[in-house]
């Protein structure tokens, strides 16, 4: 028979009387504590690193007029502190663009844009070796006006949509707003417009009618400077947004008047008359409009200047007629 003192010694190998049967437990929600704080911590500083970026959108770059057409067509995004670049890293100029102003702007019979803004685009991005591309959108995108409110800085490139807008005057109003490049067509003369075989006087226009196309340079703040017109302050204002839309007011008989530059309403004159009396409404002619915090116009200037020098401008404005002419006028600088 063993002896008590052998049976305590074989039991005491197996049996740790001094560890309590909890300790694994114990152990694995330590671990698990552990874990826990540590995914806190991680959480903590990713959500930190958001919260200290600003929100800003993606803003993806496609389709419009490539100028020039090297450098590969791609998309590319823009994020906080870059801007969008080509495949060969080049930076991309966007600019705004319209399609119902004349020979300037309009819709080819293909379905695309044209007009003398694209040519002189392309000529001056080729000219500094930019990689410009152009984005269509609506004018009061660039410049809006509403009536009885002061017109002001259209979204699209106060909110960097684009760099630019293409050929837009420069006036009191927008220059305390945006920076303008050197222009490239004189200004025009604002005349009032209004229906053939009816009257209209520019002494006195007290209580009339008068449509205004909204955001443009001949507007109701212009029409309160010309001073020689009686009962301007009186007038009945209205807005619309194309040329097209201000010549079918005036023919359907909804106003008395439009009040628009003679460039604006070329080709779309037929079956109105305009008044003898004339107003200037401009600083300058039509140039590129863009931000004051943008290096766009400096950019612009010097393909500008290249193509004035070199003589590639005057043969833009010299093909003028047989490229766009059936559209309209085109005054270029310097003509």
């Amino acid at each position: 028979m063993e002896s008590y003192k052998n049976m305590e010694a074989r039991s005491g190998s197996s049996v740790n009387l001094t560890e309590p049967a909890s300790a694994p437990a114990s152990r694995f929600l330590t671990i698990l504590v552990a874990i826990c704080a540590l995914v806190s911590i991680v959480a903590v500083i990713v959500a930190a690193v958001a919260l200290s970026r600003p929100s800003v959108p993606n803003i993806t770059v496609t389709g419009g007029n490539t100028y020039p057409s090297s450098g590969g067509v791609v998309a590319a995004s823009s994020g906080a502190g870059s801007a969008p670049v080509s495949s060969n890293g080049q930076k991309i100029w966007t600019i705004a663009i319209g399609h119902n102003y004349g020979a300037h702007e309009y819709i080819d019979t293909t379905g695309y844009l044209a007009g003398f803004f694209h040519d002189v685009i392309a000529a001056v991005c080729d000219a500094s070796g930019a990689d410009c591309r152009t984005i269509w959108d609506p004018y009061t995108n660039c410049w809006n006006s509403e009536v009885g409110q002061h017109s002001r800085g259209g979204q699209g490139l106060l909110d960097t949509w684009y760099d630019a807008c293409a050929g837009w005057y420069t006036t009191i109003d927008r220059v305390q707003v945006f920076s303008f490049t050197q222009p490239f067509l004189n200004p025009p003369k604002t005349y009032f417009y209004y229906k053939s075989g009816t009257t209209f006087t520019t002494t006195n226009v007290n209580n009339k009618k008068v449509a205004f196309i909204d955001g443009w340079a001949s507007d109701e703040k212009c029409l309160a400077r010309w001073n020689s017109v009686s009962g301007r302050e009186n007038v009945v204002v209205s807005h619309v947004t194309t040329p097209t839309e201000l010549q079918m007011k005036i023919q359907n008989g909804d106003v008395d008047a439009g009040f628009a530059a003679s460039a604006d309403m070329d080709g779309y004159t037929s079956g109105l008359q305009r008044s003898t009396e004339s107003f200037s409404c401009m600083i300058a002619g039509n140039s590129m409009m863009t931000r004051k915090d943008s290096t766009f116009a400096a950019m612009w200037n010097e393909g500008f200047n290249k193509i004035r020098a070199n003589g590639a401008f005057q043969k833009l404005c010299k093909d003028r007629n047989a490229t766009h002419g059936n559209k309209g006028a085109i005054d270029c600088v310097g003509s």
